[in-house]
């Protein structure tokens, strides 16, 4: 015999699944009040531009994440192994936690993307819908990934990739562990950096031919450990070809087809 719900059932069951939107609005407007100096430290930055921001977020935002990161049994995701790489990522945001993929649509949302235009000093950033590449990533012990540059040409959409945002989700981690981020110069393997990947750390880096970065050194975490992160990556539009923009205007059906063969050829001339 299935009980029924008290008052007091019900009201845990809220306070354990709603969303404090002001945690948002906090790391919002801690970004912006900082976006001045940030965007200072990553032009400045060596080997190449990128800022790296410590407890950007309320803990509890982050620690909700981490609880509701899908179970390695639980989950349909790619696995990456190679002789370049061993990891694991979503695809995307499908299968994530309604909360998970309401904090990466927060991050596309036009007021973070217009801050973080404001830090990288590059207009007309736009979110990818489909979240090609990003959502969450996961490396167990022996994980590695060798140093690379990311694609930047999107699979479907006529986007270019230009920004990389890492949030790391792994409490007490231990350095001896390895798995830090590490960013090289191209030119000269001596010119790097390499980053922890702290609970509550958040990197941000251009994604270039010569933007080097990996976690070169295989994890030597404890089996019952790993390596959280979530990413978000930001684009730029590809100017499209003319047949990609033809489409048609609002039609009225008291419109005569004289008038919609007008448009079409005035659409031809001013685009020759």
């Amino acid at each position: 015999m299935t009980a029924a719900l008290t008052d007091l059932d019900l009201n845990n069951n809220y306070e354990n699944n709603c969303l404090d939107l002001g945690a948002f609005s906090q790391a919002l407007n801690k970004l912006q009040n900082r976006s001045a100096s940030l965007r200072q430290s990553y032009k400045s930055a060596k080997p190449y531009p990128h800022v790296v921001i410590d407890n950007l977020f309320a803990p509890e935002l982050l620690d909700r994440l981490v609880a509701d990161f899908p179970k390695q049994e639980n989950r349909n995701w790619l696995v990456w192994d190679t002789k370049h790489e061993l990891k694991t990522t979503s695809k995307g945001i499908n299968g994530l936690s309604l909360f998970t993929q309401m904090f990466c649509l927060w991050l596309n949302s036009q007021d973070v993307i217009s801050t973080i235009e404001s830090i990288v000093d590059i207009d007309n950033l736009v979110g990818d819908p489909l979240f090609h590449g990003a959502g969450l990533h996961e490396m167990y012990r022996d994980g590695w990934l060798e140093m690379h540059a990311d694609y930047t040409k999107h699979f479907s959409l006529p986007l270019m990739r230009r920004i990389n945002i890492l949030i790391y989700l792994n409490r007490d981690w231990d350095t001896s562990w390895g798995g830090e981020l590490k960013l090289q110069n191209p030119e000269n393997k001596q010119d790097s950096i390499s980053y922890p990947p702290n609970f509550n750390r958040t990197i941000i880096f251009p994604t270039t031919a010569k933007t080097l970065h990996g976690v070169p050194n295989h994890l030597a975490c404890p089996l019952n450990c790993s390596r959280k992160l979530l990413s978000i990556y930001y684009w730029t539009p590809v100017p499209m070809p003319l047949w990609s923009k033809m489409g048609t205007p609002l039609l009225w059906a008291s419109d005569s087809k004289k008038n919609l063969k007008n448009w079409f050829v005035n659409k031809i001339v001013s685009n020759s």
